[in-house]
């Protein structure tokens, strides 16, 4: 496992070793979906899941054996209401894996990705809400065994990420400040499935 170091400490600047491009043209086959605050979305079909990110988290897991793959984008860590709504970190993690296991997914084949939890509010130091959502995110992903072989999140801008369900691929760009729905215009950091990013 080879772990690349940020270049410089600035937010966007992408680690060495880290490939660019334009994601691959859309397959036929493969169906594009956007998924929105409080949305899950797994399949054993070739699917591109997008999400646009600010202190919210999606985390993406990957069967590398049977090339199905899911993402989740949560706004609050932990559901202390009863809701047992997937707007909530600790929900949407369970009810991705458990779609994932329906599918035929092992534990021990699923990688994942954690994206977002930029500190997008103007609030000072100290725990965000988007450092709250990151920190359950990983330590559900632990309690669960799962490797994590992919981690973006923290700084202060938003971001947009594209999952290849089949590959496990994922593509970031970042967003400029005050405008989450925009991309910013150079090409988008392309995550292999095995190459790790802190």
């Amino acid at each position: 496992m080879t772990v690349f170091p940020w270049v410089t400490p600035t937010w966007w600047t992408p680690p060495q070793g880290a490939h660019f491009g334009q994601p691959p043209a859309q397959v036929e086959h493969e169906v594009r979906v956007s998924l929105m605050q409080g949305d899950i979305h797994y399949s054993a079909e070739s699917k591109v899941l997008v999400t646009v990110l600010g202190s919210c988290v999606a985390v993406c897991l990957w069967d590398k054996v049977r090339g199905a793959g899911g993402m989740n984008h949560f706004v609050l860590p932990v559901d202390r209401n009863g809701e047992k709504s997937a707007r909530y970190g600790d929900v949407a993690i369970d009810e991705l894996l458990a779609g994932l296991l329906r599918l035929g997914c092992r534990i021990c084949d699923l990688q994942a990705k954690v994206f977002g939890g930029a500190a997008v509010l103007p609030f000072g130091s100290g725990q965000t809400v988007g450092s709250n959502n990151v920190q359950l995110a990983l330590e559900r992903l632990r309690r669960d065994h799962i490797r994590i072989t992919a981690q973006r999140t923290g700084g202060t801008v938003g971001q947009q990420v594209r999952f290849h369900t089949r590959t496990g691929e994922a593509f970031v760009r970042y967003l400029p400040s005050g405008n989450r729905r925009k991309p910013r215009a150079e090409a988008p950091v392309l995550i292999t499935p095995d190459a790790v990013f802190t």
